[in-house]
């Protein structure tokens, strides 16, 4: 401490150290009121507000859509980044990745391979398929999303699989994890209180984190068809004898302040939906959020509660578009708090093969925490 070359040094760096904080003083007075004054130009923004917010060339980091990054005007301000994500990449069709992909230096792809391809024109390939009369090699390339077909032949030093999810509840993973070889682990702390669905009365219990509602193979329970697709009547009647008793228990929740509880109604066939939609008017369950649509729109959504009509029942042993493992995947994993299965047990778990497998799964996890309710008991 007595060395005076060493106290000089000091005082040199100490005069360097005051003027480095008068600036950062500077810095941050001019800066301080940045956030608040940016929300209020974007609430309210005069003429030239409006040319600052859409000029984008001082920004490093832009969000936009596949499609719009088409965009002519786009196009000629950037025509390259050093990075560009593409997230729910599952869901691109190839030329919407492509869009994106030319413009970058380095690419990373962001979704879940074990998910569905892209959706045509708000329907399934199978659907496409069918109207059309063709199984061409055309459609088929479309069978398996190029997100799928380049991460399984990818080397494994450009791939990384998110192994914990913080999504939904165990018992629920649990019925999916047979989708990812096993490796899924739950990211969420005390999930029996954070997963809670409180929607405990006279057939759910609040235990009950995974329900299937066993429909009998009778002719009474059995399919119908319009057209191309199928629909349930009976399914019907039990999702909303379901949707009835969420509605007894959550209103009291809603008087005292709560928001309403939501609840997605997801189907695997177009008639089936339009029928659910005309039964679940909103009006009837004032107390509820219901959001419905088929399997395949609600890829990449999630909702505390889902329920999930299987439709197909009939002597055949025909399960149709429910075959398919992404498919049936998506299904069962929207759900955050509770999923409940409605459909005919026997039918799905006595298919052959893979299909059965992955059913007779599902029926496990099912069964080892007590969640089977035959029909019967909701219609007494």
């Amino acid at each position: 401490m007595f060395n005076l070359d060493f106290l000089h040094t000091i005082n040199t760096q100490f005069k360097s150290w005051q003027q480095q904080l008068q600036k950062d003083e500077i810095y941050l007075n001019r800066y301080q009121h940045f956030v608040q004054d940016w929300i209020g130009k974007l609430r309210k923004p005069t003429e030239g507000d409006r040319t600052d917010l859409t000029r984008l060339n001082n920004a490093n980091v832009i969000g936009i859509t596949c499609v719009q990054a088409a965009n002519y005007n786009f196009s000629q301000e950037f025509r390259y980044f050093d990075v560009v994500i593409i997230d729910e990449v599952s869901k691109c069709t190839p030329p919407e990745l492509l869009i994106p992909a030319l413009k970058a230096k380095k690419l990373v792809m962001v979704g879940d391979h074990r998910q569905l391809p892209p959706m045509l024109d708000m329907k399934t390939l199978e659907e496409v398929s069918q109207e059309i009369g063709s199984t061409n090699p055309e459609l088929q390339l479309l069978q398996d999303s190029l997100f799928k077909i380049h991460f399984e032949t990818a080397n494994d030093s450009i791939k990384q699989m998110l192994n914990i999810q913080y999504r939904m509840h165990p018992i629920i993973m649990g019925a999916i994890n047979q989708f990812y070889d096993g490796k899924l682990e739950c990211g969420i702390l005390e999930p029996d209180t954070k997963r809670a669905h409180n929607l405990a009365g006279e057939i759910i219990e609040e235990s009950k984190h995974l329900i299937w509602v066993k429909t009998p193979g009778s002719n009474q329970f059995q399919e119908k068809l319009t057209g191309t697709s199928f629909y349930n009547i009976p399914e019907i009647n039990a999702i909303e004898i379901l949707c009835k008793q969420f509605e007894t228990t959550w209103a009291s929740r809603v008087a005292n302040g709560e928001p309403k509880k939501e609840i997605a109604v997801i189907t695997f066939f177009g008639d089936q939906l339009r029928k659910i939609d005309e039964r679940l008017q909103s009006k009837l369950f004032p107390s509820l959020q219901i959001t419905t649509g088929t399997v395949d729109q609600f890829q990449g959504m999630e909702r505390p509660v889902v329920i999930v009509s299987m439709v197909r029942n009939n002597s055949r042993g025909d399960v149709g578009f429910a075959k398919k493992p992404e498919r049936v995947n998506v299904a069962f994993s929207r759900a955050q708090e509770l999923l409940v299965i409605v459909g005919c047990h026997s039918l799905f778990t006595q298919q052959g093969r893979e299909v059965g497998s992955m059913y007779s799964n599902v029926s496990n996890i099912v069964r080892l925490h007590g969640g089977f309710i035959n029909v019967s008991r909701l219609f007494s």
